[in-house]
């Protein structure tokens, strides 16, 4: 079997792999995409043939191999203030919230907020730019950011916390100065996070059909990775959220997930906002 072609039947069982693995839903017309992204891992690995390629990933021996493949599978692409309106309600509501409860004793001086299948970080970032904006509402607070996701090659890159301008199109002028490092001299231009931003965020392989082994969060944030989910995955990664949401809490939803008839036991809010009621 030649490593360039990819049959019906092939295409099938590493589809079914995908699912078992990562809940994720691969399209009956996705057979070309997923022929050239587990060609990346035919040449990685020097195996010739996509038959032998699935034969090793699910053997012991594969293991390792694993996380790789799914890696090359899954999509990334995010920027800094995807959904603006979602960090002006961080920023103007949430977070002077939690300081008001504080003030009332009804609440600690601190916050745990979740990223979701952050991606390359730039939503977990963009999460810690509107913390740090807030210091003088949050005088000595411990925050805590957790960004997670089922790609280790992406936790990588949101570690290194280097961007390109598109990356960063929807940050104004003065925070880009205040909380990044420009290179100038690279091409393209490259942006790089500084450390009191990189501070408040962590990082975790994780994935979504499991249960997070975290503290329950003030804020959780589930945004356009639901799209390749079927209802029962859905309906599983809703179990987990919900199960990570401390009294209270709010969960930010983007507009592909597809989980609205899901998520009864929170109050809607706005139409992309959920609170869990005490």
């Amino acid at each position: 079997m030649s490593a360039d072609e990819l049959t019906e039947d092939e295409f099938r069982r590493f589809c079914s792999l995908i699912y078992r693995s990562a809940g994720i839903r691969i399209a009956d017309n996705k057979r070309v995409l997923i022929a050239n992204r587990v060609r990346r891992r035919l040449r990685a690995t020097g195996i010739d043939a996509f038959s032998a390629y699935y034969a090793f990933i699910t053997s012991p021996a594969g293991a390792a191999e694993m996380p790789l493949f799914l890696d090359a599978i899954t999509t990334n692409e995010t920027y800094f203030y995807r959904d603006p309106q979602h960090y002006a309600w961080l920023a103007g509501e949430f977070l002077p919230g939690l300081a008001e409860r504080a003030r009332r004793h009804t609440h600690t001086r601190s916050v745990r907020i979740w990223s979701a299948a952050c991606s390359t970080g730039e939503e977990p970032y963009s999460i810690a730019l509107k913390a740090l904006a807030a210091r003088p509402i949050l005088p000595g607070w411990k925050v805590h950011i957790v960004g997670t996701d089922l790609s280790g090659a992406v936790l990588a890159s949101a570690k290194a916390g280097v961007y390109d301008d598109r990356a960063v199109h929807l940050v104004p002028d003065a925070e880009r100065k205040k909380y990044f490092d420009e290179d100038a001299e690279s091409r393209p231009r490259r942006w790089t996070v500084k450390g009191d931003v990189r501070s408040l965020v962590t990082w975790k392989l994780h994935n979504l059909m499991l249960p997070l082994r975290e503290d329950p969060f003030d804020c959780i944030f589930l945004k356009n990775v639901l799209i390749y989910f079927d209802a029962e995955s859905k309906k599983a990664v809703v179990r987990n959220v919900l199960a990570a949401m401390a009294k209270d809490a709010y969960l930010v939803v983007g507009p592909t997930e597809g989980i609205y008839t899901m998520l009864d036991p929170l109050t809607k809010v706005k139409p992309w906002l959920y609170q869990k009621q005490s």
